[in-house]
């Protein structure tokens, strides 16, 4: 265990360990390479492809060549865009030899990984593999390798994605609950619900601490909560109502290590929630919430009540709801969230937004936890009067680091600033009504110059507008466009137009100086 907690220690400490290692290399003045001792290499090497490590070190000298085959150093390895050239010389020369020493194993390409494991129980030759990610994976070649990874001693994290539907996942969660030492989990398996439902554990349970799994349903859950007793942190990025018209009753487990749960509801009306708050989750300390459409969501009585009585120990309540609503049924909603600033919410220090904007279909509303420390990701979407959290000075945000950017109107009526935002999402309604400059309109509510990630909504019409927003935004390494039609009447405009573009100063600036790595156009 003290092996695990050193590991994630490091995985966490990379950056400081990694400025105090370039500072003491100023500090001191070495004349020869050779005078650096074999713990500042190993530090080294932990910040290089082991790949360049042996294509710059192997052949300096013996004492290189040592110290590269010594067992101590482990080798960590990700895969995830390389040619078939290059990974077969990788894998002659750097993985085959060194089967025994890698420790951390990243891939993401199905042929690779098949070509990796061919046959498949080389896989038992990765006696120190501690660390195994495996995405875009077939599920039946993951079923045979899932069975052979019980016999690796240290395997202690494993995250997983296979490409296509499960049949029978119950298969898949026995290996998995099976493997010895297993503390980590991040597993995405897409299927129906189950026609032979998970059976209740009885002598065999799993090690598991955090789990994040993409899909469960809701009468899945006692069964499998059962086998992973010792669980801290649990994520279910879409919890389904159950296809039965009532809940079963739920057999009883006691979940005592369990303080933080994350849920993301798929038509699990509030009674549902309330049944499995009280018989599964009620010892919990941090509750993440996003669900849809039913209104008890924003009952601050109910909530109140289920609060007071059944979840005594929360600290940390996040909440986003997303409801339609029209001139029938918007009286239904009116007043709800108002409830939610009374003695109660205020002692705890919860407070929340209610937010309309509007779309071409519809008229759509938010209702979300504003605390500072609370919520990663942010949806900047026209300012409603129903404003819960009242407050005129401009409101430092620090826990935001992905804004999602609705309309314009939403921009010039922002009163946050967002500091740490890396990554923002522009939706098709924000860029047609922006005819000003982007960057004079963003430099507002957040620095531009520290994003790394732009996704873009959008159509052809919204080329130049980009190409202006790069030319302020330098250190973007990801560039993602979804285009919302091909069926664009102007489409043959836009790419005659864009033939002119590429002969404008800003086109060639930004492309001699942008820094993109990935591009997505789907």
């Amino acid at each position: 265990m003290e092996q695990i907690k050193h590991k994630r220690q490091n995985d966490f400490t990379d950056n400081n360990k990694k400025k105090k290692l370039i500072f003491n290399l100023h500090r001191d003045s070495f004349t020869h390479l050779e005078d650096l001792s074999n713990e500042l290499f190993y530090e080294i090497f932990d910040y290089l492809d082991i790949y360049d490590v042996y294509e710059a070190f192997s052949k300096v000298n013996t004492r290189f060549e040592n110290l590269l085959n010594d067992s101590v150093l482990s080798i960590r390895i990700s895969l995830s865009f390389i040619s078939k050239s290059r990974f077969e010389h990788y894998n002659t020369n750097i993985i085959i030899p060194f089967q025994y020493r890698i420790t951390l194993l990243h891939l993401s390409n199905p042929l690779i990984i098949e070509r990796l494991f061919s046959p498949i129980s080389i896989v038992l030759k990765f006696i120190r593999l501690e660390n195994l990610q495996l995405r875009n994976i077939e599920s039946k070649y993951f079923e045979e390798l899932l069975i052979l990874l019980i016999s690796l001693p240290f395997l202690y994290s494993l995250i997983v994605s296979c490409t296509d539907n499960v049949q029978n996942k119950n298969v898949f969660y026995h290996q998995l609950f099976r493997l010895p030492v297993l503390k980590y989990c991040k597993l995405s398996l897409t299927g129906n619900s189950q026609s032979n439902p998970l059976s209740m554990a009885t002598t065999e349970f799993s090690p598991i601490e955090y789990f994040i799994i993409n899909q469960l349903y809701v009468d899945e859950l006692d069964a499998f909560l059962s086998y992973i007793p010792q669980i801290r942190r649990l994520s279910i990025r879409n919890l389904y109502k159950s296809p039965k018209k009532s809940i079963r009753e739920f057999c009883p487990i006691v979940l005592n290590h369990l303080t933080q749960v994350s849920l993301n509801m798929i038509d699990v009306t509030f009674d549902e929630f309330q049944f499995i708050i009280k018989n599964l989750f009620n010892r919990i300390e941090i509750l993440y919430i996003s669900t849809k459409d039913d209104r008890a969501y924003i009952d601050a009585n109910q909530w109140q009540e289920l609060i007071q009585f059944h979840l005594p120990n929360l600290r940390i309540f996040d909440i986003q709801h997303k409801y339609s609503f029209n001139k029938t049924n918007y009286l239904l909603y009116d007043g709800l969230p108002d409830k939610f600033n009374s003695l109660f919410w205020f002692e705890r220090k919860w407070f929340f937004e209610h937010r309309i904007y509007h779309s071409q279909n519809d008229d759509q509303a938010i209702f979300f936890s504003t605390n500072p420390y609370r919520r990663k990701q942010h949806i900047l979407c026209e300012e409603s009067n129903k404003n819960i959290n009242r407050n005129d000075e401009k409101t430092h945000i620090h826990s935001v680091n992905h804004l999602l950017i609705q309309t314009k109107k939403a921009v010039i009526n922002c009163q946050n600033y967002f500091p740490n935002v890396t990554e923002i999402t522009l939706f098709h309604n924000f860029i047609h009504q922006s005819k000003n400059s982007l960057s004079n309109q963003f430099k507002k509510i957040f620095p531009l110059k520290q994003l790394t990630k732009l996704v873009i909504h959008s159509n052809l019409s919204c080329f130049s507008k980009m190409i202006e927003l790069l030319r302020y935004i330098p250190y973007i390494h990801t560039l993602n466009i979804e285009l919302l039609s091909f069926d664009d009447p102007q489409r043959s405009y836009h790419l005659t137009n864009s033939y002119v573009l590429q002969q404008n100063e800003t086109f060639r600036l930004v492309s001699r100086t942008n820094n993109i790595q990935n591009l997505t156009v789907i």
